[in-house]
């Protein structure tokens, strides 16, 4: 741009940038530097297993130093799960097909990473060898690495209730006129590409800090996110099954999202409940092992042309 051409107000005005100085200077205001008093820390359980019925013993764990509180499953009754996404309609009416998504797994986990149990003490130290102690029993069910075997016929399926592993299958344009032109060309090259999954990989991994007002009745939701006003209503019509005027959602400084960032989580939720059953702030930080296990990937496309 023509810094001398450029317009003094307006469109394509230079802006005098305010954020930098703090930034630069390690004084940015981030998730995790945020500590109201009474913060307890929480840790999720994940599963370590790719596909397995699981049953879940806590009672060791509940006796631990420091433990204020350990959900599972069962722990959630009346409370809804994340919604899936995929809005996309077929021309015949048909919609992709939206498996449940519940906070905490209670009988079946489907990846390595699934959360099984909510785990919030003094520390995080407490947290985490609380998280340990719990007795998962895992009952290996058949798993597949590759999107591809996913597809193959009798492969394993994640969710025996739809009969199928495909969530949609989508048509555009003339198939007919399509298979006509295949038909009399002389010859027909076939290539299979594969875009390999990635991660996001941000400087800042994702975290909560969430409050209770028990007199207001109303939820405060401290965390790093690319969609304050999406995430604040999932958590409410969709888990809590309350007003979205009783969630409150602050957005500090956010170190990197690059759209990861975007999509509520289980944890962000499972916090809010925490915090009101607590009467306390819960913070929960994810660790970098985390990140690469649960977060939002990019990619993993398998194209055939």
């Amino acid at each position: 741009m023509n810094v001398a051409a450029s317009p003094k107000y307006g469109m394509g005005a230079r802006v005098r940038r305010k954020e930098d100085k703090a930034l630069l200077t390690g004084a940015g205001r981030f998730t995790d530097d945020y500590n109201p008093a009474g913060t307890v820390r929480a840790v999720v359980l994940r599963s370590a297993m790719a596909h397995a019925r699981i049953t879940v013993n806590v009672d060791a764990a509940k006796a631990m130093p420091g433990v204020h509180l350990i959900m599972t499953h069962a722990d959630l009754a009346g409370v809804g799960g994340l919604p899936c996404k995929g809005n996309i309609e077929q021309v015949d009416g048909s919609r992709p097909k939206k498996p449940p998504r519940p906070l905490l797994n209670g009988d079946v986990v489907r990846h390595v990473g699934d959360p099984i149990a909510f785990v919030v003490a003094d520390t995080v130290e407490q947290a985490r060898a609380a998280a340990d102690a719990i007795d998962v029993d895992y009952d290996a069910l058949p798993a597949v690495v590759e999107m591809k075997d996913a597809l193959a016929d009798g492969a394993p399926l994640l969710w025996p209730q739809f009969g199928t592993n495909v969530a949609f299958d989508f048509h555009k344009g003339d198939k007919a006129a399509t298979e006509a032109v295949f038909r009399t060309a002389a010859k027909v090259s076939r290539i299979e590409v594969v875009n390999n999954r990635v991660v996001a990989n941000y400087m800042e991994t994702r975290g909560i800090v969430a409050e209770y007002d028990a007199g207001a009745g109303r939820y405060t939701l401290t965390l790093g996110t690319q969609g304050g006003h999406g995430l604040r209503d999932i958590i409410a019509k969709d888990v809590l099954k309350i007003d979205p005027k009783a969630i409150r959602v602050i957005t500090p400084d956010v170190g990197g999202g690059f759209g990861t960032k975007t999509f509520c989580y289980h944890e962000y939720p499972l916090a809010a409940i925490a915090a009101k059953r607590l009467g306390r702030p819960v913070k929960w930080i994810s660790d970098r092992s985390e990140h690469f296990l649960v977060d939002a990937h990019g990619r993993d496309n398998l194209a055939v042309a």
